[in-house]
């Protein structure tokens, strides 16, 4: 299926064009910054070899119901192999990247493994993400450049909606729609000015529980962050910190 770049409503009116390379360099920007915390270890990020991932082809990815343009854009993107955690990092509040150079997407792909990590597993066929959008942790619309986040609840409804007829108008179920560039900047200034932090699989704020972002605010200031960060024994204390606050990830 082939979409114009229609003025975006939710965006002002902008025309959009799909570039892949932008998708790359805004998710391996990302996630190089990600890495610059005690959290995600730069050698979980993970780059294609020159021709790309050899488990994402089209005969592989059959199953999944995607566009060929789908299929090329995961073939060069760059994913963060989950160091051993029961979802992987978690990029943001209940966000985990979904690494599709790894199991269960390796040849042969393990189709119920696959469906069971995808947003819409349990929708009917008619409310199934296109075959032109790819979940990455949302639902990333390949020919936008944009992500819309995958919430079917009428309390996250934008109040912006496409017309019947248009393409995106899959995006009137779910939540807001942003430029994945923009959105990662956002994400990663909240990290880097540790409003956001990341701990085991939990992201904390102010807001979720305002001593415990306190307590790990203050462990990363005193090892050195953002100048002079000795960022190993951070880390180190962070892990001492989860050890002692279990119920506080893992609890209801």
């Amino acid at each position: 299926m082939s979409t114009p770049n229609l003025p975006d409503p939710r965006l002002d009116g902008r025309v959009l064009a799909y570039d892949p390379e932008a998708i790359k360099t805004a998710l391996s920007t990302y996630y190089y910054a990600l890495s610059k915390l005690p959290y995600i270890e730069a050698s979980n990020i993970v780059f294609p070899p020159a021709g790309g991932w050899p488990n994402i082809t089209a005969t592989n990815f059959a199953p999944l119901g995607k566009n060929e343009t789908v299929i090329a854009l995961l073939k060069h993107l760059p994913y963060l192999r989950n160091p051993g955690l029961p979802k992987g990092y978690a990029i943001a509040f209940e966000t985990f990247p979904i690494d599709y150079s790894a199991a269960p997407f390796t040849e042969p792909l393990d189709v119920d493994a696959a469906e069971g990590l995808s947003p819409d597993q349990y929708e009917d066929e008619e409310e199934k993400i296109k075959s032109w959008v790819v979940p990455l942790t949302m639902s990333q619309d390949q020919y936008s450049g944009t992500v819309t986040e995958w919430a079917h609840n009428d309390s996250m409804e934008p109040e912006v909606d496409y017309e019947d007829n248009d393409p995106r108008a899959w995006r009137n179920v779910c939540g807001e729609t942003r430029l994945l560039g923009e959105l990662l900047t956002e994400w990663r200034e909240k990290f880097e000015s540790l409003d956001w932090i990341a701990s085991s699989e939990k992201v904390w704020d102010e807001e979720m529980n305002a001593e415990n972002h306190a307590q790990l605010q203050r462990i990363i200031r005193e090892h050195g962050w953002p100048h002079g960060f000795r960022r190993e024994e951070c880390k180190e204390a962070l892990l001492a910190w989860d050890e002692e606050h279990q119920d506080d990830l893992y609890g209801a």
